[in-house]
C-alpha cells in the first residue's frame, strides 16, 4: 500500500521537460506568423530594413537559448496592427500640419494703453515692424496685432464724453500711427501691398516712408474709393515721389496722391469739331502743375489744397502744351473769379441753326481755337472748366437737360472753398446737372461736387467723425457691433453732413437686424433728411432706408400717405421759389415713381387712384418737359392693356399737352427743337394705342415745327 502513496507527483522537472518538448511546434507556428507579418509590411510599405529583421527572427528556433515565450508574443502582436496598414491611410496623415500654432501664438497685439502711447520709442517699432512686413508680406498678421491692440484701448474710453471720447488717444503719436497704420492695410488690401513692395519705380523706398507718416496713410486711404486702383495708385505715386529734387520733398505729397488716384487707369478724351483723341501721362501731368507752382504762376495752392479738391484739378481734359497756353493768356490771366472765362467764347448760333456762315469753324477743338473761333455752350463749359484747372482752381464740366433742350455749363471752387455752380446755367429748369468724376470716371450729380465745398467739411468736427468711423471699423473687425453702432451714431453727430458716415451707419444697423427698433430707423430716416436739407438728392438713402425697413411694418395705405407726402412737400417747395429756378424735378419724379410702385402691388384694386395720380404729375410738371417725357412712361405702363384707361390716357396727354405746351415754343430754336422731340415722343404713345388719328394729327405739327427751324439754315 505504501507504493500507492502520493510521493510519485515529483515527476514535476518531466512535465517540464516535456513543455519544452510541446513548444517547438508553437515556436514553428509562432515563426511563420512572424514570417507571414513580416511579408505585409514588406508588401504594404516597402520598407526593405524593417523586412530583413522579421524575416530573420525563425533562425533562432535553432538555439535554444532564444526561447522565451515573454517575447514571442510581444513580435505577433506588433505585427497584426501593421498589416490592414493601406495607402489611403497614409496618404491622409501629412495633412494635419501642427505648424499652424505657433504663427498664431507669435501674433501678439501692441498695447495701446497706459505708459505706451507716449514711448517715444513705440512709434519707431511700429515702422520698424511694417518694414519688416516689405520683405516678408505678412500684412495680414501685422493688421491683427495693431487690430488687436487698438480695440482695447477704444472701448477703455469713456463714452459719456461723447464724440471727444477717443481725443486723448488721438493725442499720441503711436496711437495715430497705429490707427493709420490699419486703416491703410485694410483699404488698400495686403495683396496690393505685397505687389508695391515688389515692384519697380521705386515703390519699396515710398511704402518704407508711408508707414512712418500717419498724415500721408490717412490722406491716401481716405481718398481712395472702392473703383480705384490702389496697386497702381501705388505705383503712380512712387514715380511721381521720385521726381522730386531734394528742395521739393514732401512740398507735394497732396498734388501726388491726387494724380495717383486719378491716374490708376488712362486719361483719355476726344476733343469737340473733329479734333484727334487726347491723353495724358500722370508724370508730365505733375511736373506741370509743379513747376507751375514753383514759379507762382498759379491761383489755386495745389500744396495745401486736399487731394479730394485736387482731383478735380489733375483730371483735365486738356493737354499740357493747351494749358500752358492758357497760363500765357493776358484775358485769364486778369481774372480774380473765374465766372467771366465762360462769356469770353462768342456764342455761335451758326453751329445750332446749321445756316451758311462765312465764319471759320474749328477742326482742332484746342483751348486757343475754341477762344480765337467761338462755339456754343459745350465750348464755353469745356475752355472755363479746363482753363480753371490749368491753374490750380478745382473745376467740373456740367451737362444738363431742361426746357430748351440739352445744355452744359461749369463749376469751379471760389476763393473762399465752396462752389459756384451757376455760371452758364440757364434759368428754366436746369436745376440738376452731371459731371463725370476725373477720379472714378463715372457719371455723378452736381450736388456731390458741390457738397465738397461745404464749410462743415473744413471744420474740427469733420475730423472728429472720420476719426470715429475709423474707430468703429475696429470694433467691427473685433465683432463689437454695438460698439460700433455707438460710434457711428457719434460720427453723424459730429458732422451730419458726412455722407460716408451716414452710409457707414445704415450699414450698421442693417447688420445689427432685429436689434435696432423700428423707432431709431425712423430717426434715422429723420435726421439724414434734415441734415441734408439743402442737398435734396443725398436724401435718396434715407427713401432707400425707409422702404426696406419701415414699409415692411406699414400698411399700403400708410404706405401710400408717406409717398404722397413726400410728393406734396416737394411740390410745396416748387411753389415757393421764386426767380432762379432751382425745383427739383429729378427727385420729384422719383416721389411720383415710388408712389406709383406702391399702387401697382395691386394694379386692379387702384386703377384709378393710379390714373388719378398720373393725371395730377402730367398736369402739375408740364412746364418742365424733362420730366413731363419721363411721366409719361411711368403713366402709360400704370394703363397699358386696358382700353378704357389706355382711351383716357390719350385724351390727358392730347389736353395737357394743348393747355401748358402747344404754342409755347415762340422763336426759341432751342424751345422748338425740344417741343418737337416731345411730338415725337407723344405720337408714339398714340402707335402704341392704336390711335392713327391723333397720331397723324401730332405728326403734322411736328412736320410744321421742323419747317420753322430748316427756315433757319438758310
Amino acid at each position: 500500500m505504501a507504493s500507492q502513496s502520493p510521493t510519485p507527483k515529483k515527476p514535476a522537472p518531466i512535465l517540464a521537460h516535456r513543455r519544452s518538448q510541446t513548444n517547438w511546434p508553437a515556436l514553428l507556428i509562432g515563426g511563420a506568423l512572424l514570417a507571414a507579418a513580416g511579408w505585409y509590411v514588406w508588401q504594404n510599405t516597402r520598407r526593405p530594413p524593417e523586412v530583413v529583421v522579421v524575416k530573420e527572427t525563425p533562425k533562432a528556433v535553432e538555439a535554444p537559448k532564444v526561447v522565451e515565450p515573454e517575447k514571442a508574443p510581444v513580435v505577433v502582436v506588433e505585427a497584426k496592427p501593421v498589416t490592414p496598414v493601406a495607402p489611403p491611410k497614409m496618404t491622409e496623415t501629412p495633412k494635419v500640419e501642427p505648424e499652424a500654432k505657433p504663427v498664431v501664438v507669435e501674433i501678439k497685439p501692441y498695447v495701446f494703453g497706459g505708459a505706451a502711447l507716449n514711448d517715444p520709442k513705440f512709434p519707431a517699432v511700429l515702422v520698424a515692424d511694417a518694414q519688416e512686413r516689405l520683405k516678408d508680406g505678412k500684412w495680414e498678421d501685422h493688421l491683427v496685432r495693431l487690430q488687436k491692440g487698438l480695440l482695447p484701448a477704444l472701448a477703455a474710453t469713456s463714452s459719456t464724453d461723447g464724440v471727444e471720447r477717443h481725443n486723448r488717444l488721438w493725442e499720441s503719436r503711436a496711437f495715430a500711427l497705429g490707427m493709420t497704420q490699419a486703416l491703410f492695410i485694410r483699404r488698400v488690401g495686403a495683396e496690393n501691398l505685397r505687389t508695391a513692395a515688389q515692384g519697380g519705380e521705386g515703390q519699396p523706398a515710398l511704402l518704407a516712408e508711408l508707414v512712418g507718416r500717419a498724415d500721408l496713410l490717412e490722406k491716401f486711404a481716405l481718398t481712395l474709393k472702392p473703383a480705384d486702383d490702389a496697386s497702381e495708385a501705388l505705383r503712380v505715386w512712387a514715380r511721381l515721389a521720385a521726381d522730386d529734387t531734394p528742395a521739393q520733398r514732401g512740398r507735394y505729397d497732396n498734388l501726388q496722391i491726387a494724380c495717383a488716384l486719378v491716374f490708376d487707369k488712362p486719361l483719355r478724351w476726344s476733343r469737340f469739331d473733329g479734333g484727334e483723341a487726347c491723353s495724358a501721362d500722370a508724370l508730365e501731368r505733375y511736373r506741370y502743375f509743379k513747376n507751375a507752382a514753383e514759379a507762382g504762376r498759379l491761383v489755386g495752392d495745389v500744396r495745401k489744397a486736399p487731394p479730394g479738391d485736387l482731383v478735380w484739378v489733375v483730371g483735365a481734359t486738356a493737354t499740357e502744351e493747351e494749358m500752358a497756353w492758357a497760363l500765357a493768356n493776358p484775358k485769364l490771366r486778369s481774372l480774380s473769379e473765374w465766372a467771366p472765362s465762360y462769356g469770353m467764347i462768342r456764342y455761335r448760333m451758326d453751329y445750332v441753326t446749321q445756316e451758311k456762315t462765312r465764319l471759320a469753324k474749328p477742326t482742332e477743338g484746342t483751348l486757343k481755337e475754341i477762344f480765337e473761333l467761338g462755339g456754343i455752350c459745350m465750348h464755353q463749359a469745356h475752355f472755363a472748366a479746363n482753363t480753371a484747372r490749368a491753374y490750380g482752381i478745382p473745376a467740373a464740366y456740367v451737362t444738363g437737360d431742361g426746357n430748351r433742350g440739352g445744355h452744359a455749363w461749369f463749376a469751379y471752387q471760389r476763393k473762399d472753398k465752396e462752389w459756384n455752380m451757376n455760371t452758364g446755367r440757364y434759368n428754366d429748369g436746369y436745376a440738376c446737372g452731371e459731371t463725370t468724376d476725373p477720379q472714378t470716371g463715372r457719371r455723378i450729380g452736381e450736388f456731390e461736387v458741390q457738397i465738397l465745398g461745404d464749410p462743415q467739411r473744413r471744420a474740427e468736427r469733420f475730423a472728429k467723425s472720420q476719426r470715429l468711423q475709423l474707430a468703429a471699423q475696429i470694433f467691427g473687425d473685433g465683432g463689437d457691433l454695438e460698439a460700433q453702432h455707438e460710434c457711428l451714431r457719434l460720427a453723424v453727430l459730429a458732422a451730419n453732413r458726412c455722407l460716408e458716415a451716414w452710409r457707414a451707419y445704415a450699414a450698421c444697423l442693417e447688420a445689427l437686424g432685429p436689434k435696432v427698433k423700428t423707432e431709431e430707423w425712423k430717426l434715422f430716416v429723420l435726421e439724414m433728411r434734415r441734415a441734408f436739407d439743402d442737398w435734396p438728392d443725398m436724401r435718396e438713402l434715407a427713401d432707400d432706408m425707409e422702404a426696406k425697413h419701415l414699409f415692411p411694418t406699414m400698411s399700403q395705405d400708410e404706405i401710400f400717405l408717406t409717398c404722397k407726402r413726400a410728393y406734396d412737400r416737394l411740390m410745396s417747395e416748387k411753389k415757393r421759389r421764386g426767380g432762379y429756378d432751382r425745383t427739383r424735378y429729378d427727385l420729384i419724379q422719383k416721389a411720383v415713381e415710388r408712389e406709383s410702385a406702391v399702387l401697382m402691388a395691386d394694379r386692379a384694386k387702384n386703377a384709378e387712384k393710379l390714373a388719378s395720380m398720373h393725371r395730377r404729375a402730367l398736369e402739375e410738371n408740364a412746364d418742365h418737359l424733362p420730366t413731363f417725357r419721363a411721366l409719361l412712361e411711368g403713366y402709360y405702363q400704370a394703363v397699358k392693356g386696358d382700353a378704357r384707361m389706355e382711351a383716357a390716357f390719350l385724351s390727358e396727354i392730347e389736353r395737357v399737352y394743348k393747355r401748358k405746351l402747344g404754342g409755347a415754343a415762340g422763336a426759341d430754336v432751342f424751345r422748338l427743337q425740344a417741343v418737337a422731340g416731345l411730338l415725337d415722343l407723344i405720337q408714339g404713345y398714340f402707335d402704341k394705342c392704336d390711335d392713327k388719328d391723333r397720331a397723324r394729327r401730332l405728326r403734322l405739327e411736328s412736320e410744321k415745327i421742323q419747317k420753322a427751324l430748316d427756315k433757319l439754315k438758310k
